[in-house]
């Protein structure tokens, strides 16, 4: 932080963790220089600092040490077991920070703030701060807003069942790279130094140990976008959802989750679930950002910015699909309704960066689909046509519909789980039949996986991008006012506090 924006910064940042803003501000958070960052509540703060520490082969990583304490250190639990259970969520809703966890919060701070296009500060909304309309929302690095499912199965995967284990977001690429057997080739690790053993241009993640040491000849993978894991796992246990049940039963799944990088949100954790880059490094450090190289503000989820959101991809890291490539040109690779899709053969986005528009079904028609909540919810029944859409696609190509060879990795978007969540919250009934529908879609793919022979070589993986927690639809207050009354000049970018 420069140093005419040190004062500027104390200021804003005293003004958020005032007691008047406790119920709507978790923390502040804010990058001191000299790899020193610091975290600030209405109970206290932290300062803490990164260090190098070597790793041999796999290169080197940070390790982080306390340097200070005021009151109490917002960031001292890290515990990744908080909350666990749908009912026992449930029953904690809109935990006060003093019950909250932070898994891997340090490292999760470094990473956002190495971002070109960082801010100064980030005001971390309270996980009961009902503050966008929506029921149930993310973004925060607390243990429910981070924590998305992960199920794995099928070829190269050992069968464990549920069990009270965690990964990163950022291990995921590199396990998938690991179960298809690709080369290391000597990228970027994460404290930005050379990692022998990388399979991916810039790699911060490693793979997840959940893998029996044979190769898959292909890989699937359906993220069910914005999925609570408490939730999906509730479904899976009552009986609604038995396609992820035999999923969890001929494979292992992970009850503590795969914890969503700083912050948890849908660009900035697709791309790294993809790239096994943290959203600091990636160059898609948000859905939105202020970039100040241009002097403007993307926003990645506006209909005219979201199906070319790569073009912010930083050029040091690749993709899966460009991974796959370059050591199998001749691979053939699949990417419906992802918004990460350089490189792969077949994209819908890239399809509709081309000008064709999908011919969506007939709602009556259309299987998979809670009729009663399509019908209260032109958002329910829109993303339902999407889903459809990305399925149908992926059924299609291993088919082999368009006369190509079965795909070596296919990445199935399904986001009717975000936006019910959003809607009814993630306890809400919309919520619970998102998941029951999307469990028809994974069928469909499964079906057309076993149709073309290939099911026992294929490693098929469930994952979301981030978590979903309820929040207080009483807790309407905005920090906004507070902000301008300070007369310090700024901008508010989705909490993304940039100093003018």
């Amino acid at each position: 932080m420069h140093d005419d924006h040190r004062a500027a910064a104390a200021t804003i940042e005293s003004v958020l963790c005032d007691s008047a803003l406790s119920d709507q501000v978790e923390m502040v958070l804010s990058n001191l220089g000299d790899d020193t960052y610091r975290a600030a509540s209405a109970d206290g703060s932290v300062e803490f600092r990164r260090r190098h520490e070597p790793r041999g082969e796999r290169g080197g990583a940070w390790a982080y040490d306390v340097t200070s304490t005021t009151g109490v250190d917002p960031l001292a639990d890290n515990a990744t077991d908080r909350f666990i259970g749908h009912a026992c969520e449930r029953d904690a809703a809109f935990p006060h920070r003093s019950q909250n966890a932070y898994p891997y919060a340090h490292d999760s701070i470094a990473q956002f703030f190495d971002g070109d296009h960082a801010p100064e500060l980030v005001a971390v909304h309270a996980g009961g701060h009902h503050f966008n309309s929506h029921f149930g929302e993310h973004g925060s690095p607390c243990a429910v807003q981070s924590r998305a499912p992960f199920i794995a199965a099928g070829a190269g995967v050992r069968a464990e069942g549920l069990v009270d284990r965690h990964a990163r977001m950022v291990d995921f690429a590199p396990t998938v790279a690991r179960v298809l057997g690709l080369p290391s080739v000597g990228g970027i690790g994460p404290d930005g130094s050379p990692r022998p053993d990388a399979m991916l241009a810039r790699q911060d993640g490693d793979p997840i140990d959940v893998l029996d040491g044979a190769r898959a000849e292909h890989v699937v993978v359906l993220l069910l976008d914005g999925c609570n894991a408490n939730l999906l796992y509730d479904v899976i246990d009552s009986g609604e959802a038995p396609n992820l049940a035999q999923l969890v039963g001929r494979g292992t799944a992970f009850r503590h989750g795969l914890l969503a990088s700083l912050p948890t949100a849908t660009l900035a954790n697709h791309t790294a679930a993809v790239t096994g880059a943290h959203p600091g490094h990636s160059g898609v450090l948000h859905n939105t950002w202020f970039d100040r190289y241009r002097d403007e503000i993307p926003d990645l989820l506006a209909m005219d910015q979201i199906h070319s959101a790569m073009v912010h991809l930083d050029p040091r890291v690749e993709t899966l699909w460009q991974a796959i490539h370059r050591y199998r040109p001749d691979a053939f690779t699949t990417a419906t309704f992802e918004f990460c899709d350089s490189g792969a053969s077949h994209s819908s986005f890239g399809q509709l960066r081309e000008g064709l528009i999908p011919a969506f079904p007939d709602m009556a028609t259309m299987p998979h689909l809670d009729r009663e909540h399509a019908a209260a919810s032109k958002q329910y029944s829109f993303m339902s046509m999407v889903d459809h859409e990305s399925a149908r696609q992926t059924v299609s190509m291993w088919d082999g519909s368009h006369g190509n060879a079965l795909p070596t990795l296919s990445w199935v978007g399904l986001a009717i789980t975000d936006e019910a969540g959003h809607e009814s919250g993630p306890h809400g009934d919309a919520a619970r039949a998102a998941v029951r529908d999307s469990d028809g879609r994974v069928g469909d793919v499964l079906a057309a996986v076993e149709r073309a022979g290939a099911l026992d070589r294929t490693a098929v993986f469930v994952i979301a991008d981030h978590g979903m927690e309820q929040n207080d639809a009483t807790n309407t207050a905005s920090w906004s006012d507070a902000l301008t009354e300070t007369g310090v000049a700024h901008r508010d970018v989705e909490g993304f506090i940039y100093l003018d």
